[in-house]
Order: structure tokens, then C-alpha cells, then sequence
């Protein structure tokens, strides 16, 4: 099962450097959100997918992300930071692997 990272720059080129090998980016444009919620669908009704991380931001703009069990769909922080802080995001690590992450 692939891992597939959707976001900025930045946080694409910091995933493709730690080994992801299928990563897309976008910007801020209209038609690049187009454009991610395209691929977003595309990437759903691959069987080859297994978890698919998209930035916060990216994730809001899209607007609502189905609620499907598979693939994993992880929003995760850019180089911003969280919009929804440290205890949602541990939240969803919780919930996505099960183990519980401490500072």
C-alpha cells in the first residue's frame, strides 16, 4: 500500500525527501484546488492507496473530505503549523494507529 502526500511545496518536498514517492503539490489558485479535488477522487478509487496525508489548509479549501474507512485520510500540518492544535492532532494518531503520543 502506497502512502500519497497532497500539499504545499514545502511539506511535499520535505515527504518526496523522506521517501515518499507519490506526492503532489498546489497552491492557493482556484484552479490548483480544482485541480487537488480531482486527484483527491482519483486517489479514493485506487486500490494501491492505503493513506493519504493532505495539509490542514489544502483540506479546507477542498472543503468537506468524504468520510470513507479506506483509504486513511490524515490532514496534517505545513510549515505553519496546526490550525487545530496539538490535542486534535494527537486525537487522530490515536484514533488512525493506536498508540498515544506524549510530549
Amino acid at each position: 500500500m502506497k502512502i500519497v502526500v497532497m500539499g504545499d511545496t514545502d511539506t511535499v518536498v520535505g515527504f518526496r525527501l523522506a521517501g515518499v514517492h507519490e506526492a503532489y503539490e498546489y497552491d492557493e489558485s482556484i484552479e490548483s484546488v480544482e485541480r487537488a479535488k480531482n486527484k483527491l477522487r482519483e486517489l479514493l478509487e485506487r486500490d494501491d492507496v492505503g493513506i493519504i496525508l493532505i495539509t490542514e489548509r489544502l483540506a479546507q479549501r477542498i472543503g468537506p473530505l468524504p468520510e470513507v474507512k479506506f483509504p486513511i485520510i490524515l490532514q496534517i500540518p505545513d510549515k505553519f503549523g496546526s490550525l487545530y492544535g496539538e490535542d486534535i492532532l494527537r486525537d487522530i494518531v490515536r484514533k488512525a494507529i493506536g498508540v498515544e503520543l506524549k510530549r
